[in-house]
């Protein structure tokens, strides 16, 4: 017998959230305006956020595309940065927002960031500044 796998997505419409999908093993989807209840009438939307499969401090799933304050050491101060996926790489990372710095999620499927050492604090598509100093594109 196969493991089912879920993933997960947030949906928009350019920079306004219009909901949640899930994808269920092969061919099950599920949809949802506020991640709760779920259905299976879709939503319409133009861009798609993939789930890191992390959670932060406050228990608010990550997705690609936030911006989330991290420590590196858990001692340490928070730092800024935003979660990308490295498609050449096949991971998600945190690119630090002030440096050419990329930390990995995961390392040999080993977690590498304690929920207590992020929080989400906004969204990349609601600073556009920020992504074009990124030189970031969806």
């Amino acid at each position: 017998m196969g493991t089912i796998t879920e993933n997960r997505y947030r949906l928009r419409k350019r920079d306004q959230i219009v909901g949640y999908m899930r994808k269920v093993g092969r061919q099950s989807y599920f949809y949802s305006k506020d991640a709760f209840w779920w259905t299976g009438r879709s939503i319409s939307y133009d861009e798609i956020d993939e789930w890191t499969g992390l959670y932060d401090k406050n228990r608010t799933p990550i997705y690609e595309w936030d911006i989330v304050h991290f420590k590196i050491d858990p001692d340490g101060e928070y730092c800024t940065g935003v979660v990308l996926w490295q498609a050449n790489k096949e991971r998600f990372v945190i690119r630090k927002a002030d440096e050419d710095l990329y930390f990995p999620l995961f390392l040999d499927d080993l977690q590498l960031f304690d929920q207590r050492q992020l929080e989400v604090f906004t969204y990349l598509f609601l600073n556009p500044d920020l992504k074009k100093y990124l030189g970031l594109e969806d």
